[in-house]
This record gives C-alpha cells, structure tokens and sequence, in this order.
C-alpha cells in the first residue's frame, strides 16, 4: 500500500475516535495561532482540547498523557486568570512579552521535573497496562512543566514543547493512533521553532 492510499484509507473509514480526534485537529490549530500571539482565550480553547484529548489517550491506554489532559483543564483556568492579570497591569492586550528563566527558577523546575516524572513512572509501571511507561512519563512531566512555564511567560516554553512533540510523534506512530494526531504533532514540532521565533521577533523580554 503506498503512502497516498494509506492517508486516502484514514479518512474514508473513519470511526468516532477518529473523528474526534479531527475535532482536536482543529481546535488545535486555533489554539496554535492563539499561542503565538499570546491572546488569553488560548486557554480556554486549550481546555476543550484536553477534554477530547483524555478521551483519546484513555481509550488508547496512554495514560498518563490522559492524566496531564484532566490536568491541563485546571491549568486553564490558572492561565487564564494570570494572563488577564498581567493585560490589566501594564501591558496592552496585543503585546508579546516575554522573560526567560531565572537560576532558582530553573533548579526548582528541574527538581520538579526529575520528581514529577519518578513519580509517574512508578504509577505507570506497577499500576496499569501501559505499553510505554517511561516515554509516557516524560512526555506528561514535560507537558506538565511545560503548562506552568507557559502561563510565566518563559520563551524556554518553546523548547520544552519542541522535545514533547518529537517524543510524541513516535508514541503515537506505536500505538496506531489516527494520522490526524500524528500529523498535528508534526505541525506541532514546526510551530514549537515558530513560536520561539515569532516571541523573540515581535515580542518584548520584560
């Protein structure tokens, strides 16, 4: 089977799971360009995103990335709370600003990391049928840090998510899920350069 039946294949059969995960496609790709702008109803799209993508993951037993999803939908609302925060101190609704990591900062989060992912592993190892523990783990750790750097306005955002994607991709080529995810974390890999670029161009360090 070449390449063009087989994308041909994904979309004429699909299934539910494979046209909610279109769904997310969309949505992801709303919240992307939201994302580079830093406009605060990312959040809010970013929280209906989860909410499919937990379904997905738990029905394709990647846990953990499934645990991060419920996750996230709290993060939102923290997100967007300091956002429009940040909007009403100073800063106009349409400015880039960003800042990078201070020193403390930065041990604290890789304490965090190197905790956050012993933690998940041993969950996922002793306590579910995960087929991937340990690169599962990883990818939830790191979406985990990833979410608080992100509502700090921390540029290194853009290279966590970069790792998290290239990680991905090859989890989900491994446990079939729909191209449409596959595809979309490609994207995502492209956007993650984007996004550090479009911050460093257009945005203001604070």
């Amino acid at each position: 089977m070449n390449m063009w039946q087989y994308i041909c294949d994904q979309f004429t059969g699909m299934d539910f799971w494979d046209a909610i995960q279109t769904a997310g496609l969309i949505l992801s790709f709303i919240y992307l360009w939201l994302e580079f702008h830093q406009k605060p109803l990312m959040w809010v799209i970013s929280a209906m995103c989860s909410m499919i993508y937990a379904s997905v993951y738990f029905h394709s037993k990647i846990y953990a990335d499934m645990a991060f999803s419920c996750f996230n939908i709290c993060m939102c609302v923290y997100g967007f709370v300091k956002w429009m925060r940040s909007g009403a101190s100073g800063h106009k609704s349409d400015e880039i600003v960003y800042r990078h990591f201070r020193m403390r900062e930065l041990m604290a989060v890789l304490g965090a990391s190197a905790l956050i992912w012993t933690a998940m592993f041993c969950i996922l190892r002793f306590l579910t049928d995960s087929p991937v523990p340990a690169l599962d783990a990883l990818t939830t750790m790191l979406n985990i840090v990833g979410t608080w750097v992100l509502a700090q306005k921390i540029i290194e955002v853009w290279g966590i998510w970069l790792l998290v994607n290239a990680i991905s991709i090859y989890i989900y080529c491994r446990r079939g899920l729909h191209i449409t995810t596959i595809l979309l974390y490609g994207f995502y890999l492209c956007a993650s350069v984007y996004g550090w670029i479009k911050w460093k161009v257009k945005g203001q360090l604070c």
